[in-house]
């Protein structure tokens, strides 16, 4: 068969363009979610169509695979093997699957601003081998009943799989058909390979069950071999994933923070911030500020997930503006909670917006901004205790901030000389 025949006889030349419509605009309230200028965010945000499109090929397969039976192409003698007929016939669809992808990463990295770079290689591997086993395993369905009852069940069963373990608590369920790749990823983070190669191994299993069957039809070896492809698939899926969260994510390697002093100040910042002379001065200028009050400060502020003992998380954006500066600072000067805090309460969270809000204050933020990061009423607060001598001030500051520190110890925001 003619290429130019087999676009015109196959449905997936004539509704790709309606898959690539019907991925961006279900797409189109996600995308803002992506981490700006981040391409493993970028990616993994595109993976967010992966319901819309694998449903879609995999529906556009049972077609196809009806339409061979219906035909009668595998009873009557042929040239060419079932494995060489089905991948010509499926060829389309796959192309369409992954103009559909391209078009969704197309689109996320629209809406974070990315500018040249490339997407995560690793994801996309997966997500085209998920669509390989779900445009398979549509076409052994088509191919086993006809189109009529074939394609609305391809159609249901495929997107029930991809998208409803989206909202399950079985976490080994949810990366198995790849969706934790779309919890990927802050600035300060990239995807776990464990989710990949969960989704990989089922996704592999799967590929090669329904090789199986299409070379060696409906026979009892072929589908004995293909069920325990199945299960191999899957077993080595859930192994891989039996330790990961909600969010299968880890730490960004610190090598590459790109770390400068700036005074007193060193500030450790990653490529994809833009602006990086301005966040240093601003950084640094905030945190002279707050020691010259007297509030205890580290010398190196860092955006790594995870910082030393020694340093202070900088929780900026990559695009933050000098107020946001302000806001990412303080917070890591704000003592962290304690490990006991899930087991019961935290007496210690209420001086959080207050001090948040003292430190903003102090640091030469406007009223506003304290506003906007800690409430008005703890705003308020801060502006009355700032109106006190500096000395009671700062005792003010280090009580509440031991009590955020304890389990137990409740804080006291009202100051002992009365400030209401």
């Amino acid at each position: 068969m003619r290429l130019r025949t087999l676009l015109r006889s196959s449905a997936a030349a004539y509704l790709t363009p309606v898959l690539v419509v019907f991925i961006l605009v279900g797409m189109s309230d996600v995308a803002h979610w992506t981490t700006r200028g981040y391409w493993p965010s970028v990616t993994g945000n595109s993976t967010y169509s992966l319901p819309f499109l694998l449903t879609g090929c995999a529906g556009l397969a049972a077609w196809e695979g009806a339409r061979l039976t219906r035909g009668r192409v595998f009873t009557q003698p042929a040239v060419r093997s079932p494995l060489v007929i089905t991948g010509y016939i499926l060829l389309p669809v796959l192309v369409a699957g992954v103009i559909a992808m391209l078009a969704a990463l197309f689109l996320s990295a629209s809406g974070a601003g990315a500018g040249l770079g490339l997407p995560d290689f690793r994801m996309l591997g997966v997500e085209l081998l998920l669509l390989l086993a779900n445009i398979l395993a549509g076409y052994l369905v088509g191919r086993r009943w006809p189109a009529a009852f074939s394609v609305p069940l391809v159609l249901v069963g495929a997107f029930f799989v991809s998208a409803y373990p989206r909202s399950w608590s079985i976490m080994w369920i949810r990366n198995l058909v790849g969706s934790g790749m779309a919890e990927c990823c802050s600035i300060d983070q990239v995807i776990d390979p464990r989710t990949l190669w969960s989704a990989a191994a089922f996704a592999t299993g799967l590929v090669l069950a329904c090789v199986l069957v299409i070379v060696f039809r409906t026979s009892k070896a072929a589908v004995a071999g293909s069920l325990a492809l199945i299960v191999a698939g899957t077993v080595m899926g859930a192994h891989f994933a039996r330790d990961l969260g909600a969010s299968p994510v880890q730490g960004r390697p610190d090598e590459e923070l790109s770390c400068q002093a700036s005074g007193r100040f060193r500030v450790c910042l990653w490529p994809e911030v833009r602006n990086q002379a301005m966040i240093r001065s601003e950084a640094a200028g905030i945190a002279g500020r707050l020691s010259a009050a007297g509030v205890p400060m580290h010398e190196t502020f860092t955006m790594s997930l995870r910082p030393e003992a020694s340093e202070a998380k900088l929780g900026i954006a990559p695009d933050a503006r000098p107020d946001e500066v302000s806001a990412g600072v303080v917070t890591g000067v704000l003592p962290s909670p304690p490990a006991c805090v899930a087991e019961g309460r935290y007496p210690g969270g209420e001086a959080e917006a207050p001090l948040a809000a003292w430190l903003l204050l102090t640091s030469g933020s406007a009223v506003e901004t304290a506003r906007a990061m800690a409430g008005s009423e703890a705003a308020g607060m801060a502006e009355k205790v700032r109106q006190l001598p500096q000395s009671v001030q700062l005792d003010w500051y280090k009580r509440n901030a031991e009590a955020m520190r304890s389990c137990s110890m409740r804080p006291q925001l009202i100051p002992v000389t009365g400030a209401k």
